[in-house]
This record gives C-alpha cells, sequence and structure tokens, in this order.
C-alpha cells in the first residue's frame, strides 16, 4: 500500500514522522476522510473545502494548493488500485522544536480498504446512549477523539452502539456523525451549534428539502421524547436509523419511513 507523506509517495510499511511532531506530542492536528467508489473520490471538493476551513481555524497553513491536494489524492488512488476504500487525509503542527509551538504542518494521506455500504438501509438496532460533553472547537475535524474513545467501554455496558453528545440537555452530535430527527408532523430538523457540519449532513439537508421541510436549530432531549424518527449520518454510514436514544424507543424502520427515502436520494448522489 503506498501512502503519502510531505512530498513523497510511499510504501506505508516505511511512512514516518519525527517524533517530536506536534501531533503526536500534543495532539493538535486536523483530518478528513472521504470514501472512494469505483476509483472515483466521492463529494472531494466538499471534503478539501472542509480540510481547508479546520486548517485555518487551527492556524495551520499547508503550502499546497486545493487543487494540488486533489491530484495528489488522484494519484494515490491510481497508484494503489483500490476501488472501494477510504482516503484519509491528515495535517499535523509539525516537528515542533519546543514540542509547544506549531511549525511548518505535516501532510500525511493515507488510503485503506473498507466495506461498501449496503444499498439499503438497516434495519438491525442501532441505539444512542447520551452524555454531557461539548467537543473543544467543535466546528473543526481534529484528530482529539480523547472522549469517544474513553467512553467505549461504558457504551457498550448499555448495550448501546455509539454516544450522544449533549450540554444541558442541547444535543450536538456522536463523536463521528451528525444527528437528525423527524418531528410528528414529519419535519426534518438538525442540531445548528456546538458540533462538525459534516459533509454527509449537508448532502442530506440539501435532498431533504426537495421531499419535506428542514430546520437547523437547536436540538434538546425533549425534542428526541417526542420525535418519531432519528438517525445518525456520516461518509462511511450514510444513514442509519437510530432504534433509541436512552429510555427513547423509535422501534424498527420500514421502507416508507423518511429515514428510508432520505437514505435512497442520499445513495442516488453517489451516482
Amino acid at each position: 500500500m503506498i501512502s503519502y507523506i510531505n512530498g513523497t509517495f510511499i510504501d506505508s510499511t516505511a511512512a514516518a514522522i519525527p517524533v517530536n511532531d506536534l501531533g503526536l506530542q500534543r495532539g493538535y492536528g486536523v483530518f478528513d476522510f472521504l470514501r472512494v467508489k469505483g476509483s472515483q473520490p466521492l463529494f472531494l471538493q466538499q471534503h478539501i473545502d472542509r480540510l481547508y476551513r479546520s486548517l485555518a481555524h487551527m492556524r495551520l497553513q499547508l503550502s499546497h494548493s486545493k487543487e494540488e491536494l486533489i491530484n495528489i489524492i488522484q494519484s494515490l488512488i491510481d497508484q494503489n488500485q483500490l476501488p472501494h476504500s477510504g482516503i484519509r487525509i491528515t495535517v499535523t503542527g509539525g516537528a515542533s522544536p519546543d514540542g509547544y509551538t506549531p511549525v511548518e504542518p505535516h501532510l500525511i494521506i493515507v488510503q485503506q480498504p473498507i466495506p461498501e455500504p449496503p444499498d439499503t438501509i438497516l434495519t438491525s438496532p442501532y441505539q444512542l446512549v447520551t452524555h454531557q460533553y461539548r467537543r473543544q472547537l467543535p466546528e473543526v475535524k481534529t484528530t482529539d477523539y480523547l472522549m469517544a474513545i474513553w467512553l467505549q467501554p461504558w457504551i457498550k455496558e448499555q448495550g448501546a452502539q455509539d454516544v450522544l453528545y449533549h450540554s444541558d440537555g442541547w444535543v450536538s452530535e456522536c463523536p463521528r456523525s451528525n444527528f437528525f430527527i423527524i418531528t410528528q408532523e414529519n419535519m426534518l430538523i438538525t442540531p445548528n451549534e456546538g458540533m462538525l457540519k459534516g459533509v454527509t449532513r449537508a448532502n442530506i439537508l440539501s435532498v431533504a428539502r426537495e421531499i419535506m421541510q428542514v430546520e437547523e436549530r437547536p436540538v434538546s432531549l425533549d425534542d428526541i421524547r417526542n420525535a418519531k424518527e432519528a438517525f445518525v449520518s456520516s461518509s462511511t454510514k450514510r444513514i442509519i436509523p437510530v432504534t433509541a436514544v436512552d429510555q427513547v424507543d423509535f422501534g424498527i424502520y420500514t421502507d416508507n419511513s423518511f429515514s428510508a427515502r432520505l437514505f435512497e436520494a442520499l445513495r442516488l448522489l453517489e451516482k
């Protein structure tokens, strides 16, 4: 497998960064992740735009233009010949002499095989458990997943598949996905602050506006209790219906649900 590090395509087993890299020493870095389908990177421009927004927030500046980065990614795909895969672009704070001050960033791009998501919406149980927490700089896709990883044993003890963060009863996001509810009046609502605005989230909002009313606004735990449906979204998941949040049970979804209709509309965007 070939990876790309700081201007060089290199065998992944030989890839390395300095031990004083600020991403390693202090966890200071950003990344983005996108799917490759049929050797085509999906929604690549949207992911690159988000990466550069994250870089600006973190005061990191790449020497590569967006167009140059896109060409590097396409070259990596051509070399690895993995038609269904994931691309992760990581930018760290660089090899900091004092271990604290960001310097010239390190750019690391890796490609890895990942399962192709199913073409029909999942109907198996997918439960969320809530936890009071708000990420630092939530609008930035940082490499910091400390809380999400630390909570893994507790999530499993609760019999859940993932955690939904909230702050004083106002929900924000799951660690790797955005959260949506559908009200009894068939309105799609998703939080509008305190979270990372995903590329898949943006695409869902776009297709949803063709078939239903949409609102981006604060979502409370009470809103979830009164909702008809709930689901999460990400680049690798597309849409997964949520069958329960804490003690709120939504049951198993049918092909006639709004979640299923949005899943199909989103899937068609990939063609």
